[in-house]
């Protein structure tokens, strides 16, 4: 369906979105930890998370109800940073720095709270994180490389170069799979949260 020689080419460029995505997200981390006083926009994202855990674990069946959630509030957030990264790579330059801020000013607070981070990571973030979080750093690379594409397409029509739209064009082929790809990852990540990370953070 898709040619291994254009998906080879689509990583290709995509690469140095995809590094860059990595760095943002840890200076994220970073920054989101040394927060030395309440952030208002975190404290209420934390407080939603909270409130969907909490629906879950009141439904009939906790585990398929976290799972529903987990996974449509991720393909939502991925495909939105994906798609919506075509308005100047705004979207997911936004969605790094937010969620890296939030995760490091988790860690931040359940540290404060007196928890040691080392077991908390290895139970409730690493077994499904490290499929969730290269799919959102792989969704946010993307909607940036879309975003520069674009742009760059837009000056090369006005200075007249040759062909000028070819890369973004490959972007936007590329992007079904890529989409395709990002959707199952994190399937497998919700399905590993809502039952692995439910019971290890149960026990």
């Amino acid at each position: 369906m898709f040619k291994r020689q254009a998906l080879l080419q689509n990583w290709r460029e995509l690469r140095p979105y995809f590094i860059f995505s990595v760095i943002l997200f840890a200076a994220s981390i970073v920054v989101g930890g040394a927060a030395s006083n309440s952030i208002d926009f975190l404290d209420k994202s934390i407080e939603s998370l909270r409130k969907i855990a909490d629906s879950a674990e009141n439904a009939d069946n906790p585990e398929r109800s976290l799972f529903v959630a987990i996974w449509l509030n991720n393909v939502y957030s991925s495909l939105m940073a994906l798609y919506m990264g075509i308005l100047a790579g705004l979207m997911p330059l936004v969605t790094l720095v937010v969620n890296g801020m939030l995760m490091g000013y988790l860690f931040h607070n359940m540290a404060e709270a007196g928890y040691h981070i080392g077991p908390m990571i290895a139970k409730g973030i690493l077994p499904h994180g490290i499929i969730e979080i290269p799919a959102l750093l792989l969704a946010c690379a993307y909607g940036i490389l879309l975003g520069f594409s674009l742009i760059r397409g837009l000056w090369g029509s006005l200075i007249g170069k040759t062909d000028p739209w070819a890369k973004f064009s490959r972007a936007i082929r590329g992007s079904v799979p890529a989409a395709i790809g990002i959707v199952l990852l994190l399937l497998l990540a919700a399905i590993i949260e809502s039952t692995v990370t439910y019971r290890l953070m149960g026990a």
